[in-house]
């Protein structure tokens, strides 16, 4: 046991225990270790893991707080790290709330990892009590033996394409893809591979190939795609009797190589991930078989969830077109033709796309018109979302809607791949299922697409910053993923141009399939997250929201700190909005676009239950200052009897919304944007809509016919009822299908 007179967590719950406290001294310094990291400390000092499982109070912790969520991700951290055992609490844990240990267990992550030193732990804390940790146990061995069957059967698959060059990898990825856009892609276990889940394993698989490449093989010439196309893809394109025998049994190595890889997936989405992070679903092994059972548990993201999360950010990609059609239709572009003629209605579409992804950038993530690139160009964030979706629409057309086209006319995907590539080399494009140019030429390319007031003859720079802002450098990434810096890299699917040398490849699966504002996001909040400019851009979303609340009438207090010492320990309080006699303490979060579920868990176990921590403090700080403060009650316009005040969780994220956190509602920002505009007849399923509207329409409108989502007026009252019974999603989730 370590000196309590140096533990750091001693020494603060002493403190906190010698004060009146409304809340637990226990509960405050479980929520100190998990969100509140100790001093800085020399490398001979302990850990923050040594510190607080080494304290003395934790024998005292009171019984009630066994099952809190905050002490179960404190008891899951201490299953995870291997710095630090306390085997006699963990027991007497285990006696009194055995639930306790098997959850935390569960959230540790360590399932999959059957060298973990608190395997030995677990098993002679088993031996005092067996019955449920020994089937947990059964659980993980099955789970860690079906793992590496898994990893063992990629591992096979995967020598055939040691020796392949990168370029060489991503052609196979390309003529898969263009394969199954026509016929289905089947399991191992003979049901149909998602286009998800295709698109999951093609990123992992390349960015497996990519890790393992040397910096020669990433450097692309004339000669070296000259003979990668030769020895795999012309055969594959243009196959012959004598040709292709070699190409085609790669081929079949490759589509199994995907099998595999999206059995793996699977096997850790559908199986893994619900087992550490979803309480309502038991595992067990029995007759030698891993089983799941549902149980009743209140507090749980169901399936349902996932499938309506998915569905309502459909519904606001809808919502930012709707808003987007009315800010073209109203400009002078309405009347221009876009590109050519043949091309102007696909243009026009990418057009308002743009608008749409702009305005829901600056509006919800507090981005202006010109953003920094992590190479630190300056870039014209229109001009870049514009140039992405011209792209896209490009392929789209081009590769993707003409390879469909002439699937249909031969019935045979590898024909139609052949007839598509013999098109493009009759007009001189390359319409292979793979692209390359030379990067300076795709730059003077798109030097049109730079035109403005401002610029009426474009800009070389311009363009540029638009291909460095779209772009992954692949040598560049190479070296960052060897070095295993994994966290917060940029997805290959997130920056589809890819640089090796002098060349840029482009995918036109990959390209046929972004959506810019996720894309831009990413780039912008998760990878180049280090910007200068990103602290602004955060205020930005805390004004704009503000703005947003006083437009409505509510007096509103931005950025509001309270000069005592109480008020130092809640810290600044993002908004305070009052209107009614109803005062909202709201905590603004600005993060990223999640991809996986890992990601979207531990969002909601660090960043969330911390953001619910904070709302509490502060909220308590303005109910306070509210009963003795006199020019406070007065600033926010609050005259008679006690306010109502309501503590807010303001999430760019959309994941875990109208869930609570220490009893505060967590809501998106994008959700209280809507329900104080009162425009929710613009959420719409837009690409169900775009592919059964008129071909003959210009660009068109979504929207629903307008209703209001206050009958009886607009006050704080109707506001809170809106916000607390999901108003704003009622009618797109409620119309017929």
């Amino acid at each position: 046991m370590l000196d309590s007179g140096i533990n750091y967590y001693e020494k603060l719950f002493l403190s906190l225990k010698g004060k009146a406290l409304s809340e637990c001294a226990y509960q405050l310094v479980i929520e100190a270790y998990l969100y509140r990291p100790p001093p800085k400390r020399s490398k001979a000092q302990p850990n923050q893991h040594e510190y607080f499982w080494n304290s003395n109070f934790l024998f005292d912790i009171p019984s009630e707080l066994y099952q809190t969520d905050d002490f179960i991700s404190a008891l899951a951290n201490y299953f995870s790290q291997e710095d630090v055992a306390n085997e006699p609490f963990v027991s007497l844990l285990y006696r009194k709330s055995p639930d306790t240990v098997l959850i935390a267990i569960r959230r540790s992550q360590i399932v999959l990892n059957e060298q973990h030193s608190k395997w030995k732990e677990i098993e002679r804390i088993s031996s005092t009590n067996p019955d449920m940790l020994k089937s947990l146990l059964a659980t993980c061995r099955a789970f860690q033996a079906a793992y590496v069957e898994r990893q063992n059967l990629l591992k096979q698959l995967r020598a055939h394409f040691t020796e392949l060059t990168f370029f060489e990898l991503m052609s196979f990825s390309a003529v898969y893809s263009f394969k199954h856009i026509v016929e289905p892609a089947i399991s191992f276990d003979g049901g149909s591979i998602s286009t998800d889940s295709q698109l999951r394993a093609l990123r992992t698989l390349t960015e497996w190939k990519l890790k393992h490449s040397s910096a020669e093989d990433l450097a692309l010439s004339d000669s070296k795609i000259v003979e990668s196309l030769k020895k795999y893809h012309i055969p594959l394109v243009f196959p012959s009797n004598k040709d292709n025998t070699h190409a085609d049994f790669i081929f079949q190595r490759f589509e199994d190589l995907i099998k595999a890889q999206v059995e793996l997936d699977e096997f850790i989405s559908q199986s893994i991930h619900p087992f550490c992070f979803d309480d309502s679903i038991d595992f067990s092994v029995e007759k030698e078989r891993l089983v799941l059972k549902k149980i009743e548990h209140n507090n749980d993201v169901t399936a349902n969830d996932w499938i309506r999360d998915g569905n309502r950010l459909k519904a606001l990609r809808g919502y930012w077109f709707n808003l987007a059609m009315d800010e073209f239709i109203a400009s002078d572009m309405v009347t221009k033709q876009i590109g050519t003629a043949e091309n102007h209605q696909n243009n026009q579409v990418a057009y308002v796309n743009a608008i749409a992804s702009q305005l829901e950038l600056q509006n919800v993530y507090g981005f202006t018109s010109d953003v920094t690139t992590t190479s630190g160009l300056c870039v014209n964030l229109f001009q870049a979302l514009l140039a992405q979706e011209l792209m896209t629409a490009f392929y789209q057309k081009n590769h993707i809607a003409a390879f469909v086209d002439m699937f249909i006319e031969v019935g045979n995907w590898q024909l139609a791949v052949s007839q598509l590539a013999l098109e493009g080399a009759a007009t001189g494009t390359n319409r292979f299922p793979i692209t390359w140019s030379i990067w300076k030429e795709k730059v003077r390319n798109i030097v049109g697409w730079t035109i403005s007031a401002k610029l009426p003859s474009g800009s070389i720079k311009a363009a540029e910053a638009i291909m460095d802002f779209w772009c992954l450098d692949i040598s560049k990434h190479n070296k960052l993923l060897n070095r295993s810096l994994y966290l917060n890299l940029p997805q290959l699917t997130e920056k589809p141009i890819f640089k090796m040398g002098r060349y840029c490849v482009q995918l036109p699966w990959l390209m046929s399939s972004q959506y810019g504002a996720i894309s831009a996001v990413n780039n912008l909040r998760r990878f180049a997250n280090q910007r200068c400019s990103l602290k602004d851009e955060t205020t930005r979303i805390e004004n704009q929201l503000g703005d947003a609340f006083r437009r409505r009438g509510f007096v509103v207090l931005k950025s509001f700190e309270y000069p005592s010492p109480q008020g130092a320990e809640a810290g600044e309080i993002d908004l305070i909005c009052s209107l009614d006699n109803t005062v909202f303490v709201i905590e603004v979060k600005s993060t990223f676009n999640r991809t996986t579920k890992t990601e979207i868990y531990y969002h909601r176990d660090r960043t969330l239950r911390k953001a619910g921590i904070q709302v509490r403090k502060k909220e308590k700080l303005v109910r306070d200052k509210l009963q003795e403060d006199k020019s406070l009650t007065s600033r926010l316009g609050l005259t008679t009897g006690e306010p109502r005040i309501i503590g807010l969780i303001a999430d760019t994220s959309i994941e875990f919304d109208h869930q609570f956190f220490s009893g505060f509602m967590k809501v998106s920002i994008q959700e209280l944007l809507i329900a104080l505009a009162d425009n929710a007849y613009l959420l719409c399923n837009q690409e169900k809509a775009l592919l059964g509207r008129n071909e003959d329409s210009v660009a068109p409108s979504f929207a629903r016919k307008p209703f209001t989502l206050y009958p009886k007026g607009f006050n704080a009252y109707e506001f809170v009822r809106v916000i607390e019974q999901s108003q704003v999603w009622n009618a797109f989730e409620h119309q017929p299908s």
